[in-house]
């Protein structure tokens, strides 16, 4: 029995050699993702998802031969060090960040005091505001248009942002709430000035209040083609894309990456903040446009009948091709950054991996506020999985990054992301 055991024993260490290797060079693999464009071969944009299971086989890996005292620990071991800087950008410790200072207010319903209230320190919100309707069909009472407009009332209210940058929006259309005439209704929300687009996508600048100083009434331009004289309402819905900020806006625009007839995009202000004036880009990436129905099979695990395999070779055709438009985006994106004569601040949803070729080119010389203050996975799709890090704050350098929360409260198919920087 003992030469038999022995010959087990080799043909299970021969395998789970052969499968350390395997996973230890598709790890790499992964980790070469922001040099590979997908336009070259569109299956790369799959790799990403690739990491969690690839980082756990290689754990798994690395415990059984500690267990049996084998040298080959270290090539996993190896491999996993030599991604240290990978890591950071899916997830940092410490692991959980659920109770963090903007979420427990929240939860609390204490606005008296906003976290990080300094003069020195301004806030951002990147939010997709799912057009104001969480119809996600896994919660148990979906959050009505009402609850989620107001929702991002009192995140307005605990925050106090500087910048807001948000996606999806949609106000002024006759089946959802006015959430913008409620936004200057609401007495602690004054001296924002709004930068949106029309039905025809036109970009336009509107002040919310009357409260702005003299300085910003010269600067802040009120378009009244858009405004019905004396009504104060916009002619058409305003939808897509919107930005606010207490800042006086200088020159502001609006360029379509590539998607006509989506909500997609870069929206683009320079403001002049105090002694500063900063190019702030709102970008809204190509969507995956993968729908509840589509992932119901693949969260289920239920991959064994014909049209749960059709269902997912069409969810990996989507992402490829929307990939391949990513990175196109991504490059005019980054010369209009290059082309910047200001710092440049980013808020946005890129519906792409933190750790893909669209966002690594995006970030270039940027740093990105999980990275520099994150907890945990950082993931901010509501519906994902644990990598669908796809909401961002990035930022020159220059302005240190203080704080970084994602508000894991479900009123959207994406979390917000409120992050600090210092001045």
């Amino acid at each position: 029995m003992r030469p038999q055991a022995n010959f087990l024993w080799r043909s299970l260490r021969a395998t789970l050699t052969g499968i350390n290797l395997l996973l230890a060079l598709a790890m790499l693999g992964v980790y070469a993702i922001p040099w590979l464009d997908p336009r070259w071969f569109a299956p790369l944009a799959l790799a990403g998802f690739l990491y969690y299971p690839l980082l756990t086989g290689l754990i798994i890996s690395s415990v059984l031969w500690l267990v049996r005292k084998n040298h080959r620990f270290w090539i996993s071991f190896v491999v996993i060090a030599l991604g240290f800087q990978v890591h950071s950008v899916y997830w940092k410790w410490p692991w959980h960040s659920y109770l963090t200072p903007y979420t427990r207010a929240l939860v609390q319903a204490d606005f008296q005091k906003p976290p990080f209230d300094s003069q020195r320190n301004w806030k951002i919100i990147s939010y997709n505001v799912g057009n104001f309707n969480n119809d996600n069909p896994q919660e148990e009472t979906p959050k009505s248009i009402s609850s989620s407009r107001d929702f991002f009332i009192k995140l307005l209210d605990v925050v106090q942002p500087d910048f807001v940058g948000l996606q999806d929006f949609i106000s002024w259309e006759p089946s959802r709430p006015d959430v913008l005439r409620s936004l200057m209704l609401h007495p602690r929300l004054r001296g924002y000035t709004l930068l949106g687009q029309d039905a025809k996508r036109r970009p336009f600048l509107y002040s919310l209040d009357a409260s702005l100083s003299a300085e910003s009434r010269l600067i802040h331009l009120k378009f009244k083609d858009h405004v019905q004289e004396g009504s104060g309402h916009f002619r058409s819905w305003v939808g897509g894309m919107v930005m606010l900020t207490r800042w006086p806006v200088m020159n502001h625009g609006y360029q379509n990456l590539g998607e006509r007839g989506h909500n997609t995009g870069m929206m683009w202000a320079d403001i002049l903040m105090a002694r500063d004036t900063l190019r702030w880009l709102n970008v809204h990436l190509a969507s995956n446009r993968i729908s509840p129905p589509e992932l119901s099979p693949v969260q289920a695990l239920d991959l064994k009948s014909d049209s749960s395999q059709k269902t997912v070779k069409g969810i990996l055709r989507k992402i490829a091709s929307s990939a391949r438009l990513r990175a196109e985006q991504s490059d005019q994106i980054r010369v209009f950054m290059e082309e910047s004569p200001y710092p440049v601040l980013i808020t946005g949803d890129f519906n792409d991996l933190p750790y893909s070729f669209a966002a690594k080119r995006i970030q270039s010389k940027l740093n990105d506020s999980f990275e520099r203050r994150g907890k945990g996975n950082g993931n901010t799709y509501a519906r994902g999985f644990p990598s669908f890090r796809i909401d961002h704050v990035m930022v020159d350098p220059r302005f240190p990054v203080l704080a970084h929360e994602v508000v894991r409260l479900c009123y959207s198919d994406h979390y917000p992301v409120v992050a600090v920087l210092g001045r």
